[in-house]
């Protein structure tokens, strides 16, 4: 297992987990950010986007655009602030790409507080299936949730043990509240997911960064 792999390490053993900014590249005479994401699909099989409200941000339709070109003929939209979670998650396991989309970070919160999405990855992410956080969802992924207008970090839901994830340009280290927790947790690590970053992690260590430059992490204690 390399440094990286050890670094992301999560929680579940099944399928990929995919971090992603808010506006990933799209095709066009570059290659995709969706091709990683396909190459990891063995089957032809169905597109669920959760997504607060039913609403898809702007900035994230060119990519839902791309994912859509390929799954059009089987694709359900749920909103997951409504319905219980043995819907939400029937209608997941299904599915090969799950894309969790929009909506605000205390939506989220909100959500895994209720029990409508689970804390357990494994109850959502299938095997061989591929499950897209993208934005604000990548916040409250860690151990702890970091909010920048009280610079204050309160626990996450855990499917990165040791993890802050920032959705946004700013340094971790620029964050009085980011450094005083990293730098006094072993083991532990905080990255900035910005807005064109990918980054796979899938089962058994398998960590594969898509992004033209490398996301900044700043480690806490005990890594060599």
């Amino acid at each position: 297992m390399n440094a990286t792999s050890r670094i992301f390490e999560r929680r579940g053993s099944r399928g990929w987990v995919i971090l992603a900014g808010e506006a990933p590249p799209v095709r066009g005479t570059e290659s995709s950010a969706l091709d990683p994401i396909i190459n990891l699909l063995r089957d032809e099989g169905a597109l669920v986007i959760l997504a607060p409200g039913g609403e898809i941000p702007s900035s994230t339709q060119p990519f839902v655009n791309d994912l859509l070109a390929r799954f059009s003929s089987s694709l359900k939209i749920v909103d997951p602030l409504k319905g219980d979670q043995a819907l939400i998650l029937a209608t997941c396991q299904k599915a090969q790409v799950v894309l969790a989309i929009g909506g605000k970070r205390d939506d989220w919160v909100k959500m895994f507080d209720q029990e409508q999405l689970p804390a357990d990855p494994d109850s959502i992410v299938a095997d061989n299936s591929v499950f897209i956080a993208m934005g604000s969802l990548i916040s409250v992924l860690g151990e702890w949730i970091y909010d920048p207008d009280s610079d204050q970090v309160s626990d996450g839901i855990g499917w990165f043990p040791k993890a802050i994830f920032m959705s946004g340009l700013e340094a971790p280290a620029s964050k009085e509240g980011v450094r005083q927790k990293i730098e006094t947790q072993m083991k532990s690590y905080a990255i900035s997911i910005t807005p064109d970053t990918i980054i796979g992690v899938g089962p058994q260590g398998k960590v594969e960064i898509w992004s033209d430059a490398a996301p900044e992490i700043l480690l806490g204690k005990g890594w060599v």
